[in-house]
């Protein structure tokens, strides 16, 4: 590891805060964040969910999605497989995000299809 320094100009005189030397990786680092990015679901079906967003997103981009209607809430995991923009959107430039849902749990699944109004299969 390399250990990165600072030249100071000499007016600055402050005193340094920081209590640990800080180093450059040796190698290029990966590291995921958790964000939120509001959207607005715009169909939604036993198999996947059409979305809304003001934020690009990738295919092949996984993410937890969760939604409720009324007191019942539903959190899944999603996969996006299509995307495209909407020029006419309202609020300028939307993104429009085809996603599946990636492996429901049975009580998952009947939660969905109690919001789709569906029965159960």
């Amino acid at each position: 590891m390399t250990i990165v320094t600072a030249k100071r100009h000499m007016a600055d005189v402050r005193p340094e805060r920081r209590r640990a030397t800080r180093v450059q990786p040796a190698t290029e680092r990966r590291l995921g964040l958790r964000v939120s990015l509001p959207v607005k679901v715009l169909d939604v079906s036993r198999s996947g969910v059409l979305l809304g967003s003001k934020s690009e997103l990738a295919i092949g981009e996984r993410a937890e999605l969760r939604a409720s209607v009324g007191s019942r809430s539903l959190a899944v995991t999603i996969e996006i497989r299509h995307l495209s923009t909407d020029p006419k959107a309202r609020g300028g430039l939307q993104y429009r995000a085809g996603a599946v849902f990636v492996m429901l749990t049975a009580e998952q699944r009947l939660l969905l299809e109690q919001l789709l109004g569906a029965e159960p299969t």
